[in-house]
């Protein structure tokens, strides 16, 4: 069934049956995986999923629907159930379908690579046992990668309404994980590495494996430290992923609601002056770069924080019609789920300085690589956190002994203030960020 056709009928009969007016959201997918253990393929899949999303107007108030059923047979019932929810819809301030889009300049994004579609299921089956192999070649101590695989997926969607919007998406992307158990004198220690991206040639199997072989071995040993506060660099993935726990206080519906410290800070410091934060959703080569939001609002890059003074929320339709604004381009939302805000692309600006050269400015301290607890041990309303933390001592500017067993607590918006310098290590995962240096941290060890 040609799909664009398929959306045509479904919005031409919802303003037959009585609605005002009618969107269309079409998601189509595939994935493949697999995941090698003790040289053989333990577990392969290939799978498919496509559904269609339906909201429109009926009778001064937005239905939604939505099924993974896509043909004409499926038109009625989508409709109808659209109605029957809007019919139950409490909430005072409606969902507005996107109509400007005339007025609206949307990038061009490239999220989608033939090479990389063209890679053939026996080059991934080879990469990821080449990764296992590599990880198991670093010393005779790795025992096994447990966790060890490559996938694959790629996705298109589809946006239609009535007042003649008609956008259209398409991506895939690849990755690489290998997670590496050693064992020596009774002590188990486990490393990981992996890769995500668009360009397979960047992809090096053999350096994921060493990676996360080395990680593992280099843990050996470690112990806790005395409590007390330290000056900390923290890894980009690190930093990343405590980031992300709190990325809700940038989001306007947050703020709206009364949940994000943020509220009523715009262009106020928050943090420290060479800390920016950009949302960029038309950022280059990435595989989550899109030129429209899931509303079919331009998106583009902006500064949420810009050298430390507190821009932006971000926003959909909805909330930005609430504060009196244009929608950021960051509505998000998938078929079955409602449209909500999200960031696209959030990263912190990269300093100037390497990840070395950041380590020596720090002199002693810690080099945190790696934080455990975020959903339990940290609050996104407060901004306090409590987490379990691992990595190495800082000793004459350089990497010391390993560290375990150790507790790191602040608050995240008294870190923001207290960042003394950024490395130039950028790298993406739940967010991007490089590594950071953190004047001053407190520790709980023995």
């Amino acid at each position: 069934m040609n799909i664009k056709d398929f959306a045509k009928r479904l919005l031409d009969k919802a303003i037959e049956k009585g609605f005002s007016d009618a969107e269309v959201y079409l998601s189509n997918g595939t994935s493949f995986s697999v995941q090698t253990l003790n040289g053989e393929i333990e577990k392969y899949q290939n799978s498919a999923s496509r559904g269609v999303s339906f909201r429109g107007s009926y009778k001064d108030k937005m239905g939604y629907s939505y099924s993974e059923w896509i043909d004409d047979g499926a038109i009625d019932i989508i409709i109808t159930e659209a109605m029957q929810n809007s019919e139950i819809l409490e909430e005072e301030e409606q969902d507005k379908l996107f109509r400007d889009y005339e007025n609206e300049k949307y990038s061009e994004v490239c999220a989608f690579s033939q090479d990389l579609q063209n890679i053939s299921i026996e080059d991934k089956i080879n990469a990821a046992f080449a990764m296992e192999n590599s990880a198991k070649s670093v010393n005779e101590a790795i025992k096994s990668v447990d966790h060890n695989g490559v996938s694959y997926g790629e996705g298109s969607t589809l946006i239609m309404n009535t007042y003649g919007l008609r956008l259209e998406h398409k991506s895939n992307s690849a990755s690489g994980y290998s997670y590496a158990r050693a064992v020596k004198d009774g002590e188990t220690k486990t490393g990981g590495e992996y890769w995500h991206g668009l360009k397979w040639n960047e992809f090096s199997p053999e350096e994921i494996g060493g990676i996360a072989g080395r990680e593992a071995i280099s843990k050996f040993g470690a112990k806790q430290v005395k409590s007390e506060k330290y000056k900390v660099v923290m890894k980009n993935t690190a930093f990343a992923s405590l980031f992300s726990v709190f990325t809700s206080v940038i989001l306007a519906d947050t703020a709206q609601k009364g949940l994000s410290l943020l509220a009523g800070k715009l262009n106020e410091k928050i943090a420290s002056d060479i800390f920016t934060l950009r949302d960029d959703p038309i950022y280059p080569d990435l595989a989550w770069s899109v030129s429209f939001d899931s509303e079919g609002v331009a998106t583009y890059n902006k500064a949420v924080i810009e050298n430390g003074v507190f821009k932006t929320f971000l926003h959909n339709i909805k909330t930005a019609a609430k504060d009196g604004i244009k929608s950021t381009g960051n509505a998000s939302g998938g078929y079955r789920s409602p449209i909500r805000v999200s960031p696209k692309n959030l990263y912190v600006v990269p300093g100037s300085v390497t990840l070395n050269e950041l380590i020596k400015q720090a002199g002693g301290g810690l080099y945190i690589t790696d934080l455990a607890g975020l959903h339990s041990g940290a609050n996104s309303v407060s901004g306090d956190f409590s987490l379990l933390a691992e990595g190495y001592l800082i000793e004459n500017g350089e990497i010391g002994k390993p560290v375990e067993q150790i507790t790191v607590a602040g608050n995240f918006f008294d870190l923001l203030k207290d960042i003394e310098n950024i490395a130039d290590d950028l790298r993406f995962t739940s967010i991007g960020s490089p590594a950071v240096l953190i004047g001053g941290l407190n520790v709980a060890g023995e």
